[in-house]
């Protein structure tokens, strides 16, 4: 009898546990593929001499031979509806084109560069805002022509991070 009620009391407790559960419930939003879209100004890009702004090689303090700006068009796309924001930048550069290699910018084993970004407001889904960039380079061509990776690293406020590259193709 003892063993009959406990059977019954452990069947009630699970059917308890079992009501009591809370509904699955869809985990929390995260970004959708190209949350925020990107556009170049302007665009094309090209360069100019740079001048003041400098870097060591083989001991030598020499001048980037180029500057690009550009502005980063950042907005939200409207499907998303996540407010992102920018937290971080990268940049890879990657010369182009036969530059004769005694050209202005040449001379230097391997490609230079550095930059420096500004701006990027919040991105709320359809809003928009921009963010700058200054990169000096001087490349062993000699040349101007360059392809520049902009890794863009967004929150969304959240904890959930990604990452967004576009490319800026700096005209000779």
């Amino acid at each position: 009898m003892l063993e009959r009620i406990c059977r019954m009391g452990l069947a009630a407790a699970g059917l308890s546990l079992a009501c009591s559960e809370t509904p699955l419930t869809p985990t929390d939003a995260v970004p959708e593929p190209n949350a925020v879209l990107i556009s170049t100004a302007p665009e094309p890009t090209y360069a100019v001499p740079s001048t003041g702004v400098t870097f060591m090689e083989d001991g030598v303090r020499r001048e980037y031979a180029f500057l690009a700006s550009f502005d980063l068009i950042l907005r939200g796309n409207p499907d998303n509806d996540l407010d992102v924001v920018v937290v971080s930048d990268r940049i890879a550069l990657q010369q182009l084109g036969d530059a004769p290699a005694d050209g202005e910018g040449g001379g230097v084993a391997q490609v230079r560069f550095r930059h420096e970004s500004r701006g990027a407001d919040p991105i709320e889904p359809g809003g928009e805002t921009s963010r700058a960039f200054d990169v000096w380079y001087t490349l062993p061509n000699g040349g101007r022509q360059v392809l520049i990776a902009v890794t863009l690293n967004f929150d969304d406020g959240r904890g959930v991070t990604f990452n967004q590259v576009h490319q800026v193709t700096v005209e000779p």
